[in-house]
């Protein structure tokens, strides 16, 4: 019985949540009649990046530059490498002594 109340439960979640929906695209028509610039290409919150950049004074988004990530050459790598196991092994045996 519980199976079936957890379905029926899912079941009025999903009805829910298709009212929520279609009340959603009833106040985006109305946005949209009111803003019809928001359908242009990369605007409005569906646009790649919406939400990013900063507004200006004159009230539009000025996209804010990326952060480029530094790629780290196959030399650099190793000695990280490295560096981090010679640390392990330093504290394996400091804590091997730790125990004895």
């Amino acid at each position: 019985m519980a199976k079936r109340q957890k379905s029926d439960l899912r079941a009025y979640a999903v009805v829910g949540a298709e009212k929520r929906l279609l009340e959603l695209a009833e106040e985006a028509a109305a946005i949209f009649a009111i803003f019809p610039e928001l359908r242009a290409p990369g605007r409005g919150f569906m646009a790649k990046g919406a939400g990013r950049g900063v507004a200006a004074a004159d009230g539009d988004a000025v996209p804010t530059k990326r952060r480029r990530r530094r790629k780290m050459s196959a030399d650099a790598r190793r000695r990280i490498s490295e560096a981090q196991k010679a640390r392990w092994a330093k504290q394996k045996a400091a804590g091997a002594t730790k125990k004895k």
